[in-house]
């Protein structure tokens, strides 16, 4: 081979050694960026203001999904409809009461008698009740048996204190518990005591668990369960005692006067729940 050909091979092959490796770095880039938002972190940015003062509209916060675990879709069909199939990783802890978190509304469609999932169509709210716990409001207090203080600040409860009835009517932001049957008991002053689901717990279906968790049990059996001749019924059989398959969580707003949340849409399921918000800025 004569030596000037020798030395354009030479150059040819630097250069489609280059042109692999930058391919090569970039792919790696790309993973790794895709790879973070899935498995470790990933950046929401605030729209409203339900969080204030905690968190501003416009804000960007950090969802670390490591914590409670990432969630992994194994069913990529987010048609209207169609539920929700994914798995959680190991995480290093539980979603707590207290915790901000980012999830997927339970009213995707805007149906609210259902449940139902929307890729894309995330809160950022405060856990006020995690699986098992307790929770409610008396006098604009809100608690939970989960943390004590729940982290809603107190000036916010306490506008919400002042606020007169008869504006928080007018403007259609009083009653709640539409989920729960309570429309007419069940104010964002005064509501509860209402029990979170945990997975295992049984809970014997009278009139008022019925009203409160349908539209959990029909997320998790496909039925929706109804009073009927004064006991609870499951299709064509008597349900006298319900056990949760999933954990379930409920969020709230800081800014308890002015947020769309579970109070008017019902209990987020643990697969809703993208990450723990630990750091904003």
């Amino acid at each position: 081979m004569k030596k000037e050909n020798l030395s354009e091979y030479r150059v040819v092959a630097l250069i489609v050694s280059v042109l692999i490796w930058l391919c090569v770095g970039f792919l790696g880039i790309v993973i790794l960026h895709y790879g973070r938002r899935v498995l470790v972190c990933d950046r929401f940015v605030i729209r409203g203001d339900s969080m204030t003062p905690t968190l501003t509209s416009g804000e960007k916060v950090w969802v670390r999904k490591y914590l409670m675990g990432p969630r992994i879709y194994t069913h990529f069909d987010f048609s209207k409809g169609e539920p929700l199939r994914c798995i959680r990783l190991p995480g290093l802890r539980r979603l707590r009461a207290g915790d901000v978190a980012v999830f997927n509304s339970p009213d995707g469609w805007g149906h609210l008698d259902t449940l139902a999932f929307q890729l894309n169509y995330v809160y950022a709210k405060r856990c006020l009740g995690a699986a098992g716990d307790t929770i409610g409001a008396r006098n604009s207090h809100y608690y939970s048996s989960g943390a004590d203080p729940t982290g809603i600040p107190a000036e916010r409860e306490d506008l919400l204190r002042s606020c007169p009835d008869s504006l928080l009517r007018s403007v259609g932001g009083f009653e709640m518990g539409h989920f729960a049957g309570e429309y007419d008991n069940w104010t964002i002053k005064d509501f509860g005591p209402l029990v979170v689901p945990a997975r295992g717990m049984s809970v014997r279906m009278d009139s008022i668990a019925v009203s409160h968790y349908a539209k959990v049990i029909c997320y998790e059996t496909g039925m929706r369960p109804d009073w009927r001749d004064r006991q609870a019924c499951l299709g064509d059989a008597l349900l006298p005692e319900y056990t949760f398959r999933k954990d379930w969580y409920f969020f709230v707003g800081d800014n308890v006067l002015n947020s769309r949340d579970c109070r008017y849409l019902g209990f987020v399921p643990e697969e809703f729940v993208v990450g723990i918000v630990v750091k904003h800025g």
